[in-house]
């Protein structure tokens, strides 16, 4: 996998038959095991798809230089001219970050071009992102409906295949990000100078008052933290174990916030004010 200017070889090795099959025990199952001197993952009994995509995002933060952070969103370029902005639009499953883009793909005076969905690089840098080049995106088909409504009517059938690897094949697809995002799709890079951050909180809930309190939400996980009942995106790498690791993910946090706007946008109402909010958020 490339890097920026630097060329880092890493290899995944997922086997969906249990450790016992290959004569270990039953304690390699299910877990991650990283070699940081081999840059090297193995896993056994991984038999979805969507958990070797973790993986490989895992290891796409592991072996990134300090200047270059794997951040989960989808990556925007909102407006045209000097009022442009690259955004990173970030936050819990269910928040409402599909509901969000779909709302603003929309409204094309508002002038939206998607780089990443799901997650990608940024480099600390520079402050750019491109596209991840993915040729196919696992998606959600829910979230593939709510941005491109009638896509099995429409969408050529070999743009699109069910995830096999899941038992209920109908939950995810892979699909061509061209077929779901359309002209909106753009292999360009941006400066990235917003974070949004989705939240589904009651109307009086209060954002979080300084920058400590932010990356302290971000890497929650549902213990102490201010959000308390949403997912981490903090840990990009997801298979941080030592502190140290921790450590170094935060740093890159610290870093990406110190030099972006960070905007909470708290989706507690309807889908057309969740974009009014983020337009005034963002564009202000």
């Amino acid at each position: 996998m490339g890097l920026g200017k630097d060329f880092t070889v890493a290899t995944l090795y997922v086997l969906s038959r249990p450790a016992c099959n290959y004569g270990l025990d039953g304690g390699w199952d299910g877990a991650r095991w990283w070699s940081r001197e081999h840059k090297m993952m193995l896993v056994f009994g991984f038999g979805s798809y969507r958990l070797a995509k973790v993986c490989v995002r895992g290891i796409c933060s592991a072996v990134s230089g300090d200047d270059t952070m794997f951040m989960h969103g989808c990556t925007l370029s909102v407006g045209t001219g000097p009022d442009r902005r690259g955004v990173v639009i970030t936050g819990g499953s269910g928040a409402g970050k599909t509901t969000l883009v779909a709302g603003l793909l929309r409204h094309p005076e508002y002038s939206v071009a998607v780089l990443n969905d799901d997650w990608g690089a940024v480099s600390l840098a520079r402050g750019d992102s491109v596209s991840t080049g993915e040729r196919m995106l696992h998606m959600k088909t829910g979230s593939v409906l709510a941005l491109r409504p009638g896509f099995f009517t429409s969408a050529p059938a070999s743009s699109y295949s069910p995830d096999l690897s899941e038992r209920d094949r109908a939950a995810r697809i892979l699909v061509s990000p061209e077929s779901v995002y359309g002209p909106a799709w753009s292999s360009a890079a941006t400066v990235v100078d917003q974070v949004a951050v989705v939240v589904r909180e009651p109307a009086d809930w209060r954002l979080p008052a300084c920058e400590g309190e932010t990356v302290r939400a971000l890497e929650s996980e549902g213990e102490t933290a201010l959000i308390h009942h949403h997912e981490a995106f903090f840990n990009g790498s997801l298979i941080l174990a030592a502190e140290q690791d921790k450590l170094r993910e935060e740093r890159r946090y610290r870093h990406l916030l110190a030099r972006a706007t960070v905007s909470w946008i708290n989706n507690c109402g309807t889908p057309e004010a969740l974009v009014d909010n983020f337009i005034c958020a963002i564009m202000k």
